[in-house]
């Protein structure tokens, strides 16, 4: 039974700096529970080896659970200009904390164009944002 195992199975030894892939499981990271175990990845990196040692027939130099992946960052930058706050609105739901938006007129655009935007989209133009609150502008929905 053993050599019908083993058949396909072969002996590899690695250099130290060569990359290679880790096989992790779903159980080694906290983060990935809410996961079905069938959509993870098999195979972590690539990563550098560093060598054998005692507690691990591989090590690596990937910390747990982080590949080499850049990391995802939304940062929402507008290429265009406020011109004016028209108004602004709360948005409240069940079980969401409540949410500010405000109607934003924008640089070159009429105001038929003007669009609802979150409050933490706005986050360039805090100048503007605080110009309409000192205004006293009326709290009203203009659509």
């Amino acid at each position: 039974m053993k050599k019908w195992a083993n058949k396909k199975r072969r002996h590899t030894e690695y250099k130290v700096g060569d990359m290679v892939l880790v096989k992790l499981l779903p159980q080694q990271f906290k983060s990935l529970r809410p996961v079905h175990k069938g959509l993870v990845r098999r195979y972590e990196g690539p990563f550098p080896y560093l060598g054998r040692s005692a507690r691990c027939p591989i090590e690596s130099s990937c910390p747990r659970g982080l590949s080499k992946r850049a990391p995802t960052a939304v940062v929402t930058s507008y290429d265009k200009e406020v011109e004016l706050i028209l108004a602004d609105r709360v948005i409240r739901r069940r079980g969401v904390p409540p949410a500010t938006e405000y109607l934003v007129k924008w640089k070159g655009l009429p105001e038929s164009e003007a669009s609802w935007e979150p409050a933490e989209a706005l986050w360039q133009f805090q100048e503007q944002i605080e110009r309409f609150r000192a205004e006293g502008a009326t709290r009203t929905s203009a659509a």
